[in-house]
């Protein structure tokens, strides 16, 4: 991988592909792994590459607050998600910007010298998806903002798709998992799947754009991944907004509406969304029965985790759980 990192103590980081056993639960399967550790904790860099398009997944797993300067060597077009925390880049060109946690843009890039800020301890993931600029060429969901930012890469500007970075949707989060289980498929399957993510993310910004940027402080913004984390560890809790304000110091107000501008959903449809989403992936491979997956993901009532099951993906948990592993 053609990157170069610089720790806040102003010393280049050296990779190797011999990597720490604390970083194996990160790996993906099919992907070219390197790593550097320091006092900071570790940094882990994963590829997946086929016909011109790579998948870079940047994992930074902390023990403290932390500054880096990225540098990479040529130009680059690269959507980019981040999927986990929220961290501050300062990118030439572009300024200070702020990626939340599933917040995504479309960037292109034409000299690479990133200071990335960590404000606390904890992990971050992102994943960047390189395309080469010959592909702002061909046939793409219309935008007019794809005017100025082809202009802007015409001319080897630095350029953002959209002033506000998107919120992915729980339909985008699934293609891009996916995207990243990829990698022990065909390359032709990589492709494919990167260039129909892209067209994707498109259609999103057209018909569904974040132009109102979010107005959390970062350390809200902590609060209320610290919120989103508990409830993912724990479904089997019935979370209210009282527990919630007491675990982040948070009013209801800044809880309600920071779960809104960061997941675009409430508390209670996030918990929903993640319970239903656990119940899909227990249920397949006929590991468990419907009421043990009922359970587990927070039911005590059989007949209402059917109901709900049902309203929300359509077929039966029943069904679901004679369907073949996927």
């Amino acid at each position: 991988m053609q990157i170069k990192l610089i720790a806040d103590n102003l010393k280049e980081l050296a990779f190797t592909d011999q990597l720490p056993n604390s970083l194996n639960e990160y790996l993906v399967p099919g992907a070219t792994s390197v790593s550097a550790s320091g006092s900071f904790g570790h940094v882990l860099f994963q590829q997946i590459q086929s016909n011109g398009i790579f998948i870079r997944l940047q994992h930074f797993v902390l023990n403290r607050a932390s500054t880096f300067t990225m540098m990479e060597f040529e130009p680059l077009l690269k959507l980019r998600f981040h999927l986990i925390n929220h961290i501050q880049y300062h990118m030439e060109g572009l300024g200070n910007l702020v990626f939340y946690e599933q917040g995504y843009n479309l960037l292109y890039i034409p000299f690479q010298n990133n200071r990335l800020y960590f404000q606390n301890a904890g992990v971050y993931f992102s994943i960047d998806i390189h395309f080469p600029v010959y592909v702002l060429s061909q046939k793409l969901p219309p935008l007019v903002l794809m005017n100025e930012f082809q202009k802007k890469v015409l001319h080897q500007q630095p350029a953002m798709l959209v002033p506000v970075n998107q919120v992915a949707s729980r339909s985008l989060l699934t293609h891009v998992h996916q995207l990243i289980q990829s990698g022990k498929r065909s390359t032709a399957s990589l492709h494919s799947r990167s260039l129909t993510l892209l067209n994707l993310c498109l259609e999103n910004i057209s018909e569904h754009p974040v132009w109102e940027p979010v107005t959390l402080s970062m350390q809200e913004a902590q609060a209320i991944f610290l919120a989103r984390t508990k409830m993912e560890e724990n479904l089997k809790q019935e979370w209210t907004i009282k527990e919630l304000t007491q675990l982040t110091g948070l009013n209801d107000y800044k809880l309600k509406t920071g779960f809104q501008q960061l997941y675009h959903s409430s508390p209670a449809d996030y918990l929903r969304d993640i319970r239903m989403e656990k119940a899909w992936q227990l249920l397949s491979g006929k590991r468990y029965s419907v009421s043990q997956v009922a359970e587990e993901v927070g039911y005590t009532n059989l007949s209402a985790f059917s109901k709900a099951f049902k309203k929300y993906y359509h077929i039966t948990a029943r069904e679901r759980s004679k369907e073949h592993n996927e």
